[in-house]
């Protein structure tokens, strides 16, 4: 979901600079803006008592957050922190709600957005339920791998390191690599000069 700057600035949107790190809002925080990324990453993270950390998302430009608390007026189920040094679009609730009441194209986009996570969240909590370590790696490549934009190609590296797709699927970095090195043995995927992976399965 892509919504031009120009829109967001006259609807008072204004930019948040966070450094590696840096916290914008801890888990039970109440929610009053909208968050959208403007540069670097943002990472959706939970931690249990034991302090392990379950990383329910990774967020990039032109990627919204922490939406379902905005909407329903509660609190956030996990902290925001950025990944790298970052710059994020904050939008005040009142002001953004007129946003999506004056541009249904947007508002059209953002619920098509919600439902594709909704959709792909069901699938992940099925995967940590019942399948093993490999298919749930296959299944969260295919989602990631899908274009986030239309100027993406088929083929452009998964923009995640090992320990953040082991983050999001509750294994072992080990675990990860290993997979990923078997899933390129079987054709599945390559890996780049980068070292960054590059899905070609289906």
């Amino acid at each position: 979901m892509m919504i031009p700057s120009k829109l967001l600035k006259k609807y008072g949107a204004s930019v948040v600079s966070l450094s590696k790190g840096e916290l914008l809002f801890q888990m039970e925080d109440h929610a009053h803006s909208f968050f959208i990324v403007l540069t670097g990453k943002i990472r959706m993270v939970s931690f249990s008592e034991e302090g392990r950390e379950f990383v329910q998302g990774l967020f990039g430009p032109g990627e919204s957050f922490g939406e379902p608390p905005f909407f329903t007026d509660s609190t956030y189920p996990a902290s925001a922190q950025a990944t790298e040094s970052s710059e994020v679009w904050k939008i005040p609730k009142e002001k953004f709600l007129k946003l999506l009441k004056e541009n249904f194209d947007i508002q059209l986009a953002l619920v098509q957005t919600l439902c594709n996570r909704l959709i792909y969240k069901s699938t992940m909590l099925s995967e940590l339920a019942m399948e093993e370590a490999e298919h749930r790696i296959l299944t969260m490549l295919r989602y990631l791998a899908v274009p986030a934009k239309p100027s993406d190609k088929e083929g452009t590296p998964l923009p995640f390191t090992r320990q953040q797709i082991a983050d999001m699927t509750g294994l072992r970095v080990e675990t990860v690599i290993r997979i990923v090195k078997s899933l390129e043995q079987k054709g599945k995927l390559t890996i780049d000069e980068e070292g960054k992976i590059v899905w070609t399965g289906s």
